[in-house]
C-alpha cells in the first residue's frame, strides 16, 4: 500500500461545503483528506453547508469539525484559523477551494462584478495563504497549501474575464508564495479544473473523445478532489509552484479543429 503521508495530519479546507447543483470541490476533497488519515477543520460561510461535510465524513468513519466563517474577511480568516489552531494543535495542510463567478460582455461587466469576483477568487486566497503558511512558518515542521485555479487563469476567459483574472492572479499567488515559502519546508501548489460543471459524475467509464471539447473526457469532481490530495500529499514532496491542469486535455487541444477525416485525401 501507497503511503500518502497524510495520516494523522492537520487539515484546514476553507469552503468545504456542498451547494446542490454545483461539482462540490470542497466536500469531496475534504472527504479525501479525511479517507486518508487527516482531522479537517472544514470552513464554509453557511453553518449548514459545513456541518453537511462534517457529517458526511463522520459516517465514513473520518474525523472533522466545522468552523463558520466568511474568507473575503481577513479578521474572519484569522479567527477561523485561530479556531482551526485550537482544536487541531497546528495546520499541516491548508486547502482553499472558494470560487465564484457571473457572465457578461466585457464592455458591460460592473465595477460590482469586477470587485465581487476579485474578492471571491483571488482575495481570500491571499488572505488564507498569508494565514496558514505564517503558521507553518511559527511551527517550524513545514506543510503544504494548495488553492483551485482554473483553466480560464490559463487561456481566455470569454464572457466572465473577471473570473480568468482572478484565476490567473491565483496561479501567480502560487508561484510567489511557493518561491518565499520554500525556505520553510512549504509547497504552494495549484490545480486548475477543466469544465467540471456539475460534477460529471455521471458520465460512463470508458468513453473518450466524445465532447470535441476534451481529448480524453470533461474531468469529474473526484478528479479534482484527487489532484488536491496528491498536491498535499507525500507523493509531491518535491512539487511546489505548480499550477496542474486537471482538464481532460482542454488546454492541450489542437485550435484547428483537424479530425481524423481530414487525414483523407492529404498525401501520405
Amino acid at each position: 500500500m501507497i503511503d500518502l503521508g497524510l495520516s494523522g495530519k492537520r487539515v484546514v479546507v476553507s469552503g468545504a461545503g456542498y451547494i446542490p447543483e454545483r461539482a462540490g470541490h470542497g466536500r469531496l476533497t475534504s472527504l479525501r483528506f479525511a479517507e486518508a488519515g487527516a482531522t479537517v477543520a472544514c470552513i464554509d460561510i453557511d453553518e449548514g453547508r459545513a456541518q453537511g461535510t462534517v457529517d458526511a465524513i463522520a459516517e465514513a468513519g473520518g474525523k472533522a469539525f466545522p468552523i463558520v466563517a466568511d474568507m473575503t474577511d481577513s479578521a474572519q480568516v484569522e479567527r477561523a484559523l485561530d479556531e482551526a489552531v485550537a482544536q487541531l494543535g497546528g495546520i499541516d495542510v491548508c486547502v482553499d477551494i472558494i470560487g465564484r463567478t457571473v457572465w457578461e460582455e466585457a464592455h458591460k461587466t460592473t465595477d460590482q462584478d469586477w470587485d465581487y469576483i476579485i474578492a471571491n477568487n483571488l482575495t481570500h486566497v491571499f488572505y488564507l495563504f498569508r494565514s496558514a503558511g505564517g503558521r507553518m512558518i511559527e511551527q517550524g515542521t513545514g506543510g503544504a497549501l494548495a488553492a483551485l485555479a482554473s483553466v480560464d487563469g490559463i487561456g481566455a476567459s470569454a464572457f466572465h474575464l473577471h473570473y480568468g483574472a482572478a484565476k490567473a492572479g491565483v496561479i501567480s499567488l502560487v508561484r510567489t508564495f511557493a518561491d518565499e515559502y520554500g525556505h520553510w519546508g512549504i509547497r504552494v501548489n495549484a490545480v486548475a479544473p477543466g469544465n467540471v460543471g456539475g460534477g460529471n459524475e455521471d458520465q460512463p467509464e470508458g468513453e473518450y473523445d466524445v465532447n470535441g471539447i476534451n481529448p480524453l473526457a470533461a474531468p469529474r469532481a473526484r478528479d479534482i478532489a484527487n489532484a488536491v490530495l496528491f498536491l498535499c500529499s507525500d507523493l509531491a514532496a518535491r512539487v511546489t509552484g505548480q499550477t496542474l491542469a486537471v482538464d481532460g486535455g482542454v488546454t492541450v487541444h489542437s485550435p484547428w479543429g483537424f479530425t481524423r477525416d481530414h487525414l483523407k485525401g492529404l498525401p501520405q
